[in-house]
């Protein structure tokens, strides 16, 4: 089946980069678009899923007062408060995804909130500082350095670090919006409900289960409703960007591997789901999707071999720089920069390259 738009209103909104309208998706689910300040994505969709007498949601967007009233307002819009919000399911820890969960809690302290237990380790090493909150790695490893980046433009991927050298947070710039959201996570309750794959939420009335996808971010989880065939998929599969493979650093040596494995598992699904991601406009055609995203991988990992071959700088800077990227490597900037580096280096590691600095964060 060819990947077809099941929302035309969504694909016109996607392609022209403006927030969409809040739209019923399905008996009893509406798709509400959450704005994500100075980013080309512009906004996550949070899903809100009737639960009895009130609903739950997935991913409830990036934090800040105009995207907690784009929120609640659309919640008022569908006969909703926050009061009646029973809980919170979360795809994955990205700030796009998450940020809202402290405001919601401080709101209505008695719903509950569930993810999978990796993704929930991972906030909880930020806060520890044994990884940085701004790039996920080691906070003593100058990332710059370690990806092979000249040193004129070290800065960009330097800004991108929260922690110091002397385990200070570096209040300049972005890393200080980073500091404000560390503080926020900070309040994530301790009773956060454990999804394993296969788990069932916890809601009052219908059923959701979750299934792991690691690869996004180790904890990825996509929830399926298999009574009308519906799959949020969060960020694991997208209808016109693949999702960024490497920014999840604790897990930057298996996770391609990770990510093609849980394409694979998801193409035990229905053909005719209807997948609706968090980014991008809601289709049909997941199984068509998947073979292109891992198509794509497969592409990339040819054009490492090639660049392997055709240099011998084999830093990981160097080997990004003879990449195809869609803007082309010269428009890559900070933190986009960060991101493609951070997706080269996991498919070296996939191809057992070695990058001469080790793992970049310690495992365990």
């Amino acid at each position: 089946m060819a990947i077809e738009t099941l929302s035309s209103a969504q694909s016109a909104a996607w392609k022209d980069r403006v927030l969409p309208a809040v739209e019923k998706v399905a008996e009893g689910v509406w798709a509400i678009p959450v704005p994500i300040p100075n980013n080309p994505l512009v906004y996550t969709y949070c899903y809100g899923i009737a639960d009895g007498s009130g609903l739950i949601l997935i991913d409830p967007g990036w934090d800040g007062k105009d995207q907690y009233l784009a929120l609640t307002s659309a919640l008022e819009s569908l006969g909703f408060t926050v009061a009646n919000v029973h809980g919170i399911a979360i795809t994955h820890y990205h700030r796009d995804h998450i940020g809202l969960v402290p405001a919601l809690l401080h709101k209505n302290p008695d719903m509950w909130v569930a993810m999978h237990g990796e993704d929930l380790r991972s906030i909880k090493q930020f806060f520890s500082q044994s990884v940085d909150l701004g790039t996920g790695v080691d906070p003593s490893i100058n990332i710059a350095r370690a990806y092979g980046v000249p040193e004129d433009r070290w800065a960009e991927v330097e800004s991108l670090q929260v922690s110091g050298k002397n385990g200070s947070k570096n209040a300049k710039g972005s890393a200080g919006s980073k500091n404000d959201f560390a503080l926020l996570m900070s309040s994530m309750p301790e009773t956060v409900t454990i999804l394993d794959d296969g788990s069932q939420l916890p809601m009052e009335s219908g059923a959701l289960r979750a299934l792991w996808t690691p690869g996004h971010t180790y904890g990825h989880s996509v929830f399926v409703r298999d009574e009308d065939q519906l799959l949020f998929s969060g960020d694991h599969v997208l209808p016109t960007i693949t999702p960024n493979i490497g920014l999840d650093s604790g897990a930057i040596t298996h996770s391609l591997g990770d990510y093609l494995g849980s394409l694979d598992k998801i193409g035990n699904l229905d053909a005719d789901v209807s997948v609706l991601p968090a980014h991008g406009f809601r289709f049909h055609g997941l199984h068509d999707r998947r073979r292109e995203l891992i198509d794509h991988h497969r592409q990339r990992l040819n054009e490492i071999t090639e660049r392997m071959e055709a240099t011998d700088d084999h830093s990981v800077y160097s080997i990004a720089q003879g990449l195809h990227w869609s803007r082309g490597f010269d428009s890559l900037r900070n933190f986009n920069l960060f991101a493609a580096l951070a997706e080269t280096a996991a498919h070296m590691h996939y191809l057992d390259i070695d990058l001469g600095v080790g793992s970049l964060v310690p495992q365990g």
